[in-house]
């Protein structure tokens, strides 16, 4: 393995690795939440700043310092053979023919290191983290995926003026100005008049459609991306941590990979 350092600084590595990535992940679904309480709930700033985004910070830290804390209580940071700090159990390869305990001559660290400081824990949850924050990420973008959708149905149906306090002043003032118009006898140029604005609300009513249109493909497009994207980086560390499971080795490139890209 050619490792340096010590089981110290081992520690200390993993430590790091985990929280950032357990807390990156879970930030990952605190930004959906916060924009599905903008777009969907229509919740204030006011309200979003003091009753949610405490949860959507504190969250992510206090779940990835459990986490990481209970690795480095179990002893459940050890090296692996990619050179990093993320082996739940030590094993290396002068380990073999060994007992957990003993420790080969010329080596420090006892063999079977964390064996007995429940190793399931940190693979049940890491496989909840990694296979629940799609989830919650998918659900958030489906439901502001429906509610824009929702709203191109109701903009198609009624048109944008029905939605447009601002449209629905200048028809008002448009009326008051009819009237008065009326009364001096003019009824040509009101007619123009209300021409021109029934032409400028019909214009604006499918420029607004159009857009909500093209607000829902983005919405769908992006959910498309950030799932993809999700996947092709995960992927890695998924298959490490399923060959790991089944107690197969994990071959070297699968393992670069895996720390290159989480």
């Amino acid at each position: 393995w050619n490792t340096r350092g010590s089981q110290a600084t081992c520690s200390v590595l993993g430590f790091v690795l985990f929280a950032g990535w357990s807390s990156g992940l879970l930030y990952s679904c605190s930004v959906n939440l916060y924009y599905l309480a903008i777009v969907k709930y229509n919740k204030s700033d006011r309200y979003i700043r003091t009753k949610i985004e405490p949860f959507l910070h504190g969250v992510p830290i206090v779940f990835a310092l459990i986490y990481s804390i209970t690795l480095l209580v179990n002893q459940n940071l050890n090296t692996s053979m990619a050179g990093s700090c993320i082996a739940p159990v030590y094993e290396a390869p002068h380990c073999i023919g060994y007992e957990d305990g003993q420790v080969r001559e010329g080596f420090e660290i006892p063999c079977g290191r964390g064996r007995d400081g429940a190793p399931t824990f940190a693979l049940v949850y890491f496989f909840i983290l990694t296979f629940g924050t799609p989830i919650v990420i998918g659900t958030s973008l489906a439901m502001l995926h429906r509610d824009v959708s929702k709203q191109e149905k109701r903009m198609a149906r009624y048109g944008g003026g029905a939605f447009n306090p601002s449209a629905t002043q200048q028809t008002t003032d448009s009326a008051a100005a009819t009237d008065v118009n009326r009364s001096s006898g003019l009824s040509s140029s009101i007619s123009s008049v209300i021409s021109s604005v029934r032409r400028t609300f019909g214009r604006r009513s499918s420029s607004n459609s159009n857009q909500e249109h093209s607000n829902s493909r983005g919405v769908m497009h992006r959910a498309l991306a950030y799932s993809i994207a999700y996947f092709l980086t995960w992927s890695w560390a998924i298959s490490n941590g399923i060959l790991m499971v089944a107690g197969v080795p994990i071959p070297l490139a699968l393992a670069y990979l895996s720390m290159i890209f989480s």
